[in-house]
């Protein structure tokens, strides 16, 4: 089943001018390492880097179309390298130390589209030692309990494993842009400015860059030299740069852009590294470290920072759930189900009324039982069609807790058919509207996936829908599930949020992103103050998760109805598919739904998150 935060579409950055830059292919190298590719059924170099006489003391020539043992003098490198182009070998015991000209390198492996990738970078010693490396950063991230705490300690150790001047943890927001959570400076950094809670733009990421940094790999740039070509054998039999033909996204390596160098010059940066951090395939955010003057980072301080990243990565998705009091929500959803089970049971008793009298006691029953209850029943009687529920009134708990499920400003059940009625709780765009959004599901809107989760979250529906400032106030977020096979649906509603934003420098216009200027390196980073907007707060994934639950739990209940079945044997499992597949679950016990506060029910009923 796809993982939940692929239902999750948030709002896209604006098309900018440099969003297709072939970074991945773009043909140059670091200036502080040597790149070999090789063909691993010859062992032959197809491609070198441009520096490597000037590293390795081998020119090009005398490497291209030869076994890279060549590039080195050392017997015992040469013996390594050997072991490395081994036929049949796709996994290596990275670094291999080597020496060249007196010096000591590292040679990185990794095998990618056909081609053995050999990087060497000069050999550095690591600030600590990797064993206390490790189990300092597991203490650190272990003993956070809040979100903020995280963001701080995570901090704290990327300072502590590389010895930066300046290390800044960057969470991107709707529509690609970004703002800094955490930050931590070296006592003697000469970097002192301070970038907490400064938001940048999204153009300072291009799209392709973005492509990358999903893939998980870390980006180091010791220096802001430039970077030197990758070369080949032209048709001459001469080196010739080898242009975009190389995919180097895996490769440490990999060339970086002028702009991005200019960019960090303009920062007063000599060497940068990025850690992305990615939830389930989406990039969160990005470990940035800078440092004032040119630094190297060993690989294997490079390889306990990606596992510390997915330390911070299980712990964030724990925190986040615990404040946001996901198990105490799924423990409401379930009294909610078992409201409506006990009430549907209620409303077939008195069905079964033989009097004229019978239509009648139903209706009352169904008041009794109280509407908001009824509106998730599988039958349904209106006087005119829409009604809207009033949370906080004692009568209308049940709607004050089908926000809360959801941390929602509004909620929607809208029944299909021409007659169907359409239940309002709390702000929400009118009947006529709703209806209309439930319409564009299979168009405007994504279908919902059978095979999958049958959910849809996003915090700017007013990038997808027509809707103007009407629903940018009230829907700007939506968190829609189907509830069982007949269009009948669940909406929930969040309100624009406006953040009175400290950008660092001002966000380009619409025309600039479409211009040549952002194909120059950007200078301006002073405080600029300027609204962020457009979004709705972020649906959490368990709360899309928690949705997709309640709303498959009462599609299952309405067909169990149909079938004449009054006992369910099982529910979905809460988490299924995404946090390990759940238990069979038993039945809710009775609830008085007179009393408009369902019973506590078996905690059973829902896999915890927390």
């Amino acid at each position: 089943m796809p993982n939940i935060r692929s239902y999750i579409l948030n709002g896209r950055p604006a098309p900018c001018e440099h969003d297709a830059l072939p970074l991945a292919r773009i043909g140059t190298v670091q200036p502080h390492g040597v790149m070999l590719i090789v063909v691993p059924e010859t062992g032959l170099v197809e491609h070198v880097s441009a520096n490597v006489e000037e590293i390795l003391g081998v020119p090009a020539r005398a490497v291209l179309g030869q076994k890279p043992t060549l590039a080195f003098q050392d017997p015992e490198s040469r013996a390594r390298i050997a072991d490395i182009l081994r036929p049949g070998r796709r996994y290596f015991d990275n670094p291999t130390p080597l020496s060249a000209q007196g010096r000591r390198f590292e040679a990185i492996c990794h095998i990618s589209n056909g081609r053995l990738f050999i990087e060497v970078e000069p050999g550095v010693e690591a600030h600590h030692d990797y064993q206390t490396m490790v189990s300092s950063a597991l203490d650190a991230i272990s003993r956070q309990t809040t979100v903020a705490g995280l963001y701080e300690a995570s901090a704290k150790m990327m300072h502590f494993v590389t010895g930066y001047d300046r290390v800044k943890l960057y969470k991107f927001l709707s529509h690609g842009h970004g703002v800094v959570v955490g930050e931590q400076h070296a006592p003697d950094t000469k970097l002192p400015r301070s970038f907490i809670g400064y938001h940048f733009a999204a153009s300072d990421i291009p799209e392709s860059a973005k492509e990358i940094l999903r893939t998980g790999k870390t980006r180091q740039k010791p220096t802001q030299r430039g970077s030197v070509p990758l070369l080949t054998l032209g048709t001459d039999g001469e080196p010739t740069e080898s242009g975009q033909t190389i995919d180097m996204t895996d490769c440490w390596l990999r060339g970086i852009h002028p702009c991005d160098n200019g960019y960090n010059r303009n920062l007063g940066v000599g060497s940068n590294i990025i850690f992305p951090v990615n939830v389930d395939n989406v990039v969160w955010g990005l470990f940035v470290v800078h440092n004032q003057e040119e630094r190297f980072l060993s690989y294997d301080s490079r390889a306990v920072i990606e596992q510390l990243t997915m330390m911070f990565v299980s712990r964030l998705v724990e925190l986040e759930a615990a404040e946001a009091r996901i198990a105490e929500r799924q423990q409401m959803a379930t009294q909610m189900l078992g409201a409506i089970e006990a009430g549907q049971q209620m409303l077939a008793t008195t069905s079964a009324t033989r009097s004229e009298y019978g239509a009648s006691i139903r209706l009352h029953a169904m008041h009794a039982i109280s509407r908001h209850v009824a509106a998730l029943a599988p039958t349904y009687v209106s006087a005119n069609g829409s009604d809207i529920a009033e949370p906080g009134r004692p009568e209308d708990g049940f709607s004050t807790d089908l926000l809360r499920i959801a941390d929602a400003d509004g909620a929607a059940v809208i029944r299909a058919g021409a007659g169907g009625h359409v239940h309002l709780v709390g702000r929400t765009p009118d009947a006529l509207t709703l209806r209309g959004i439930a319409a564009m599901f299979g168009s405007r809107l994504p279908a919902f996936d059978d095979n999958g989760w049958r959910v849809f979250a996003t915090d700017a529906l007013i990038d997808l829908v027509p809707g103007g400032a009407t629903l940018r106030e009230v829907a700007c977020g939506l968190l829609a599930a189907p509830l069982g096979n007949r269009g009948d649906m669940i909406m929930w509603f969040r309100r624009e949020r406006v953040i009175d934003a400290t950008w660092a420098g001002r966000p380009p216009s619409g025309a600039e992103l479409r211009s040549e200027k952002m194909f120059r390196s950007r200078d301006d980073f002073a405080a600029h103050r300027a609204p962020l907007d457009g979004a709705s707060r972020p649906w959490l994934e368990s709360e899309v998760m928690l949705a997709a639950q309640f709303a498959a739990a009462i599609g299952d209940f309405w067909s169990r109805q149909q079938r004449g079945i009054t006992t369910p044997t099982s529910l979905p499992a809460f988490g299924a598919g995404v946090f390990g597949d759940g238990p069979a679950v038993e039945s809710p016990p009775e609830v008085d739904v007179f009393a408009f506060a369902p019973a506590p029910a078996s905690a059973g009923r829902w896999n915890s998150l927390g």
